[in-house]
């Protein structure tokens, strides 16, 4: 009932390239909470990934969001965080909202089924290195949100 859904993307165009991350906070019934863009400047996507995931955990506990559900597309970053296998130069912040979280089960999620989170990682990869936009109100170019439950489907 009182659980967060936290939709992250990371991502740069090249990789290493510019790069940028997104997330969106839902509540329980999966509305629209909150949404963050930031610009990283250059890095390999594996990196950005992991930024996304680290900082929208610390919006949750910044905003007393306590049982927390982190959404990525990255196999290899939902694994490494729960492998609790952390980049060492983003441990000390890792280890921070840790301490202060209740409950964390991390997930995977395709990116056909992440894409509220892909819209804003694409608004962050435009952004100059620490500049960062806030979306308290679902802006109206984000026509439509994923759900959980509800299939999508992957043709390859």
């Amino acid at each position: 009932m009182d659980e967060t859904i936290l939709c992250c993307d990371g991502a740069s165009r090249g990789n290493p390239g510019k790069a940028g991350y997104g997330f969106v906070v839902r509540n329980h019934i999966g509305n629209f909470v909150y949404a963050e863009s930031g610009g990283l400047g250059v890095l390999a996507n594996y990196i950005a990934e992991f930024i996304a995931s680290i900082r929208a955990l610390e919006w949750a506990l910044e905003n007393q969001n306590f049982k927390i559900i982190p959404q990525t597309d990255s196999k290899a970053c939902a694994t490494t965080l729960l492998n609790k296998k952390i980049p060492w130069f983003l441990m000390a912040r890792w280890q921070r909202v840790i301490s202060g979280l209740h409950s964390i089960s991390v997930r995977h999620a395709y990116r056909e089924a992440n894409f509220s989170a892909d819209h804003f990682v694409k608004k962050g990869m435009h952004l100059p290195k620490g500049i960062i936009q806030n979306f308290r109100e679902r802006p109206s170019s984000l026509s439509q949100m994923e759900f959980p439950d509800m299939p999508y489907y992957r043709f390859e």
